[in-house]
């Protein structure tokens, strides 16, 4: 017998006693019926890369932060301009600025970028307003604007 099974076990028993290799056998195959009986799915398993990942998906623009969020001038012109500050979370583009009714700036300041993070508003007329800076994913807040004058003699 223990001729035939070292012919059975051929090449796999050079300088291994063949009740070691029987062992092995033994226990791979206890091995592979306690995985398939117990409560281990293939999903509780180490997955394996993939050779190309797929691309992750970009983070979500935050909230637009306008500094400071309102602005107070007491006469117009370029000498009263005033710098305000733009940024968003996870967003590197251009702002947009909006003004509509009933709020609407139009005739009360201009806006013009700065910079790619700024923006510099100029008062050119008395009155209240509101600009809508929008960012990234739609995102926007507001700046509220007050320009008020006074004439000398106090009409």
């Amino acid at each position: 017998m223990r001729g035939r099974l070292r012919t059975v076990f051929g090449g796999f028993s050079r300088g291994v006693p063949v009740r070691v290799l029987m062992r092995t056998v033994v226990a791979a195959s206890v091995a592979m019926l306690w995985s398939c009986t117990s409560n281990a799915r293939v999903t509780d398993l180490p997955q394996r890369p993939h050779a190309a990942a797929s691309p992750s998906a970009s983070p979500s623009a935050g909230q637009v932060v306008v500094t400071p969020s309102s602005l107070a001038f007491i006469t117009t012109g370029a000498s009263a301009a005033q710098t305000v500050n733009v940024m968003q979370t996870n967003f590197d583009g251009a702002f947009s600025v909006s003004t509509a009714a009933p709020q609407s700036c139009s005739g009360i300041v201009t806006v013009s970028a700065a910079s790619a993070t700024s923006l510099l508003v100029t008062p050119v007329a008395a009155g209240q307003c509101v600009e809508t800076i929008t960012g990234g994913g739609g995102v926007s807040a507001p700046l509220t604007i007050t320009v008020t004058t006074t004439s000398v003699g106090g009409t």
